[in-house]
């Protein structure tokens, strides 16, 4: 199935792309926001599988990847507050998502926290949350003194390099892409800290984490390096009570699995949304 693709504008004279697969109507609609320095046509698999099974689902690339550029990282760099402020605003706003009844917002990894950010702050309206793969990216994320401090050491070089260039060269290092120094400065405070904090922005992200009154559903995938059931238990214990875990068994892997295992997940997450008649 070919998507239809439209632009969106956003702050900044930045153009947005999102992906539309089949039409608004019963069951909610399903926004997806992808992982941090990930393009959404690696998420083609996902898409396209997840429509077939009747739901209308809009794909959204990320502010600074391809479809969706910024022509100077540096000189137009931009952070959290640009993307749940901004751009998933005028995305709701957008033809391909107004029509929709209900929605739920769902991401992966960043795009999860993005997704729970933007929910519990009520900057777009969502029926329900769900984070794919989605934890804290802190030294809490694993067990051991070892692994912790590797994890600090890497959180450390990410933020050095970045203030060194004015930009995080993901690109040439194989972690994240080609990314603005805001929008590092911001995904390193939660990776040094292990909690939110997001420049520009007044709001505090981890009461409003705390007081999250929609369904949110919190999905780790087995086999997941970069972000282990750990790293998934930090953010949960950052939630209300309320907040549903799902384990699932897909491809062990933090990217591969909505390439070659995407089915797996998607009948975890439609479980639970025909649960809540969603």
């Amino acid at each position: 199935m070919e998507p239809v693709v439209h632009p969106i504008s956003s702050s900044g004279a930045v153009t947005l792309t999102v992906e539309e697969y089949g039409i608004p109507g019963a069951p909610a609609s399903i926004v997806f926001l992808p992982a941090l320095g990930v393009p959404l046509a690696y998420y083609r698999r996902l898409l396209t599988t997840w429509s077939g099974h009747g739901r209308h689902v809009v794909g959204v690339e990320l502010r600074g990847m391809p479809q969706s550029p910024v022509a100077n990282l540096r000189k137009g760099s931009f952070g959290y507050a640009n993307l749940l402020h901004d751009d998933l605003p005028a995305v709701f706003a957008g033809s391909a998502v107004a029509g929709a009844d209900r929605i739920v917002l769902a991401g992966h990894s960043l795009g999860g926290q993005l997704a729970l950010l933007s929910g519990a702050a009520g900057s777009v309206r969502t029926d329900a949350v769900v984070a794919l793969g989605t934890g804290t990216s802190s030294k809490y994320a694993h067990r051991g003194p070892l692994s912790r401090a590797r994890r600090a050491a890497g959180v450390r070089f990410v933020g050095a390099v970045t203030s060194s260039l004015g930009y995080w060269p993901g690109h040439r290092l194989g972690f994240a892409g080609r990314q603005p120094r805001g929008l590092m400065t911001d995904w390193g405070y939660e990776a040094r800290h292990g909690r939110y904090r997001v420049h520009g922005d007044s709001t505090d992200y981890e009461a409003a984490l705390a007081g999250l009154a929609i369904p949110a559903l919190l999905v780790d995938i087995a086999g997941d390096r970069m972000i282990p059931a750990t790293a998934v238990d930090h953010l949960a214990h950052r939630l209300p009570d309320h907040v549903d875990r799902a384990h699932v068994q897909a491809y062990p892997d933090h990217f591969l699995w909505a390439r070659r295992a995407p089915e797996k997940v998607i009948d975890a997450v439609e479980t639970w949304l025909s649960a809540r008649d969603l």
